[in-house]
């Protein structure tokens, strides 16, 4: 299926441009952002944009925010579009009205969902007309981004508008995007009594043929439903990953813990994948030790490796070694894999040079 950037954004938020320095301000890096937000070059703009939005919340980036806040409106839709995110990311909640102003006059279909995203992450009161507005917006990335913002704004009124869209979009969303944003939404702020709207919509409309839209309702499985655990475990056996790590997550966030944890002995190697997904998205350091087990012994090399991964991301000294080991893979796929998470853990660049990396991992433990 043909996926656009909101809809992986909908179903996998992921996390906001890390603070430099371990979170305080780097005021070279900010006046270098100002700097580039002045230039005539777009994709210099952009760049700026990149450095203002790194110094989050604290009080001494209010000149970052408000020149966030006055780009809002550059010419340029690559610019507008960059800014909307680094205000999501600064939770820049004083820039709503701005958002709403933008979608006011905004017209661009590429912009538009990121104003809308904005919008709902940043908790715009009294934006429930604007959300409603675009909900009948020709483009289906620009609707899915509405059900998102009815999701994050919550209340009545977006309740019944995400009830609506769920059952009303029909062909004009064959991809099951707007319909799956409204499941999530649903996820959100729907009632125990919603779910059998959610799952007859879901079966009269295919759902089941799209993983986005059985990804969704793993989520609203977990939010919604009295006794999710049996749902939950047959979704953890889907054939595509995404989905089965959705729901792998959901047994953890839902209470069952202990039973994405007996999954991780599962007989189905796709199985045993998707709950070690699980436990990495839920956090379950208690999993540890199997986890080293299966990084070593596993009889999948796919469960092996993603065991590994885990381990590396919970700075095991284990997950260090089979990450330095994978440099040596003849698998293409493997070793740049292993680089390109060795670079965002130490920030260093040493190709293949198995004991430059090890000198940066152990400057790191030490400090």
């Amino acid at each position: 299926m043909r996926m656009c950037a909101p809809a992986i954004v909908l179903l996998f938020a992921l996390a906001a441009p890390a603070a430099a320095d371990g979170g305080r301000v780097d005021t070279r890096r900010m006046q270098q952002g100002l700097r580039a937000l002045r230039d005539d070059d777009v994709q210099e703009r952009v760049r700026g944009v990149g450095l203002l939005s790194s110094c989050r919340k604290q009080p001494e980036c209010a000149p970052a925010v408000r020149a966030l806040q006055r780009a809002l409106f550059d010419p340029q839709p690559a610019v507008r579009h960059a800014v909307l995110a680094a205000l999501t990311a600064l939770d820049a909640r004083a820039a709503g009205g701005d958002v709403v102003r933008l979608l006011q006059v905004e017209h661009d279909a590429r912009v538009l969902p990121a104003a809308l995203l904005a919008l709902g992450s940043l908790r715009v009161a009294g934006a429930e007309a604007a959300v409603t507005k675009f909900a009948s917006h020709p483009a289906a990335a620009v609707r899915a981004a509405a059900m998102s913002a009815a999701g994050d704004l919550g209340g009545a009124a977006m309740r019944r508008l995400v009830l609506n869209s769920l059952q009303m979009a029909g062909d004009e969303d064959s991809e099951w995007l707007v319909r799956s944003s409204a499941v999530l939404a649903m996820a959100k702020i729907g009632r125990a009594e919603d779910l059998a709207l959610v799952q007859r919509a879901y079966r009269r409309g295919g759902g089941r043929a799209f993983w986005l839209a059985r990804a969704a309702v793993a989520r609203a499985v977990t939010a919604l439903h009295p006794r999710p655990r049996e749902p939950l475990e047959l979704l953890l056996a889907d054939s595509d990953p995404r989905v089965a790590v959705t729901a792998a997550k959901g047994l953890a966030d839902a209470g069952f813990s202990a039973v994405l944890v007996r999954h991780l002995g599962n007989a189905k190697s796709s199985i045993r994948a998707a709950a070690v997904g699980g436990v990495r998205q839920a956090d379950l350091r208690s999993a540890g030790a199997q986890l080293r087990r299966m990084a070593r012994f596993d009889r999948s090399r796919g469960v092996r490796w993603a065991a590994a991964k885990v381990l590396f991301a919970w700075d095991d000294p284990l997950g260090d070694r089979l990450l330095l080991d994978a440099l040596r893979s003849k698998e293409a796929t493997i070793w740049a894999e292993a680089l390109a998470l060795l670079a965002q853990k130490t920030g260093g660049k040493h190709g293949r040079d198995v004991e430059a990396w090890r000198e940066d991992l152990q400057r790191r433990r030490k400090r």
